[in-house]
């Protein structure tokens, strides 16, 4: 009996256990023999998650078509570098790249059509009956930027001139404000449009942050709060500028309102000229270095600016760099008093070029002029392959600058007049002038041109800067993500509401990066902006 009982029992355990190998079997063979469907009731593999995390609407880009050539010059700070970087910061933030779409035009009468044209479409598909899918439109305004403002990128931030009688602008108005009234959401980026009002404004590049961005690090390397006024540093600002068109007015002596007019033009003409770029990157600059010409402890060289020198000054130092280099030689070597075969050089500390094309210029004609050394010379515990290393991902370099000495390192004999220098070096005037000074001084640009890279590897650049453009891309992608999702700017410690023109405005903006040697391999090459070989290594 027992053995009967106990086979039963087993032949019962058996049965069960087939039982539930076939359940099991037919649940692990169930999706491919149903066309690859799961069951209601079956639990949701990792890509079915992912796909249900999927950030919802679309995102439509509209940027200008890249077209800066200078030269060789190439800036790093490209409209065509952005677009992909944002397309990549969007998909990270689970919107599918078949829901991102981008358009490039080369003139702002393509661009407000596509625009347009984008608009119209999708609200015809809504009208279709289609469901409609939230939509934010990302914008760079097309502008028509001078050559002047070429040289620092593309992202040069300026406002849209308000002309009604432009159907361009006319049109890329009308666009962006059927959209908002749609319901879409719009995000301007650089220049500003008169009459429209975005959920966020990105705030770019501008003339007064690159100089001012400029004039703080070369006070910074320098350490000019520690320069005594018995030995200044000696500071040049180049400012390119674009030399003024002069036109033949329509206005004849005959004209009784003709001095009123003109005295109207003028006015106007010198508000335009007090906005314009030159003059606000030079504001820019002086803020910083005003105080410490005022005080003495800088100087110019070339005696253009003195301690009584206002930012309305701007004009003392600018000049026109023309199409190549040999514009902005001449100028330096008019500047430091060296075109009329001097056989000394004029000392010079610092050298505030604005932007790359004008440091290619600068750099050559130094070499020219017999100017030795680099910006590593600064401090001497820094070689050039100590910069290499920190290329290659050895070392940091932390540097500081040798103090400049209290007084003039002429040297003086007890009754206070100056001493002879054969009596102190055993060398005559002759081989060694007092007033000669061969070292390179410390050079800033901007815009971190391609083939200015190797300059800063080498110490002849000291440093450039650029737009922290991948910081950009992931801020906007979050924006867009967040206005999709919420129909809102989620908050950001990169984003301010500020006031402008009476009305409150979401703003964006993140600070320039200023690159120089000791942190070009992270901000240029680990970021992917250039490969080593830009840099020369």
């Amino acid at each position: 009996m027992k053995k009967t009982g106990f086979a039963r029992h087993l032949s019962g355990l058996l049965a069960l256990l087939a039982c539930l190998v076939m359940v099991a079997s037919t649940g692990a063979c169930g999706p491919a023999m149903g066309g690859g469907k799961q069951s209601p009731s079956a639990p949701q593999s990792p890509a079915t998650s992912t796909a249900a995390a999927e950030a919802p609407g679309r995102v439509a880009i509209f940027t200008p078509s890249d077209g800066i050539t200078l030269s060789q010059h190439t800036p790093i700070n490209k409209w065509a570098a952005l677009v992909p970087e944002l397309k990549t910061a969007l998909t990270k933030e689970n919107l599918s790249d078949k829901r991102i779409d981008t358009y490039t035009s080369g003139n702002l009468e393509d661009q407000s059509k596509e625009l347009q044209d984008y608009v119209v479409s999708r609200l015809s598909e809504r009208k279709a009956g289609k469901a409609s899918e939230p939509t934010t439109l990302v914008v760079a305004p097309m502008t028509s930027p001078d050559s002047i403002t070429r040289q620092y990128g593309d992202y040069i931030s300026k406002s849209l001139v308000a002309d009604a009688k432009d159907k361009s602008r006319a049109r890329l108005v009308s666009s962006l404000r059927l959209a908002a009234g749609a319901g879409m959401h719009v995000v301007v980026l650089a220049n500003q449009v008169p009459g429209i009002e975005p959920d966020l404004f990105v705030q770019l590049s501008d003339a007064r942050a690159i100089g001012q961005m400029q004039a703080d690090k070369l006070a910074s390397k320098l350490e000019l709060d520690k320069v005594s006024r018995n030995n200044p540093c000696r500071i040049e600002i180049l400012l390119p500028n674009r030399t003024a068109e002069t036109s033949s007015s329509d206005a004849t002596s005959a004209d009784k309102d003709a001095e009123s007019g003109q005295a109207e033009q003028d006015q106007q003409e010198e508000q335009d000229e007090q906005s314009s770029f030159p003059a606000q990157a030079f504001a820019g600059i002086w803020q910083v270095l005003g105080p410490y010409f005022k005080d003495g402890r800088v100087v110019s060289p070339s005696g253009r600016l003195n301690a009584d020198s206002t930012e309305k000054d701007w004009q003392a130092v600018a000049f026109d760099p023309g199409k190549d280099a040999s514009a902005t030689g001449k100028e330096l070597a008019t500047r430091l008093a060296m075109n009329t075969g001097a056989k000394t050089h004029t000392e010079v500390d610092g050298i505030l070029a604005m932007n790359d094309f004008i440091v290619s210029g600068v750099v050559s004609e130094l070499g020219d002029l017999g100017y030795r050394g680099s910006s590593a010379d600064v401090n001497p515990e820094i070689s050039i392959s100590g910069i290499v290393g920190s290329m290659a991902g050895r070392q940091d370099l932390h540097r500081q600058r040798v103090p400049k000495p209290a007084q003039s390192p002429t040297p003086q004999n007890s009754t206070g007049s100056q001493a002879d220098s054969s009596q102190t070096t055993g060398k005559t005037q002759e081989s060694m002038p007092s007033d000669d000074h061969t070292a390179w001084p410390i050079i800033s640009g901007y815009g971190a041109y391609v083939d200015n890279i190797p300059q800063i590897v080498d110490g002849q650049q000291w440093m450039t800067g650029l737009e922290d453009r991948q910081g950009l891309a992931a801020d906007i992608a979050k924006v867009c993500v967040g206005l999709n999702s919420q129909g809102k700017v989620p908050a950001m410690e990169t984003i301010q509401t500020v006031n402008q023109d009476g009305k409150q405005v979401r703003r964006l903006s993140r600070p320039l990066v200023a690159v120089s040697a000791s942190n070009l391999k992270a901000a240029l090459i680990d970021t992917g902006y250039i490969k080593p070989a830009d840099a020369g290594l």
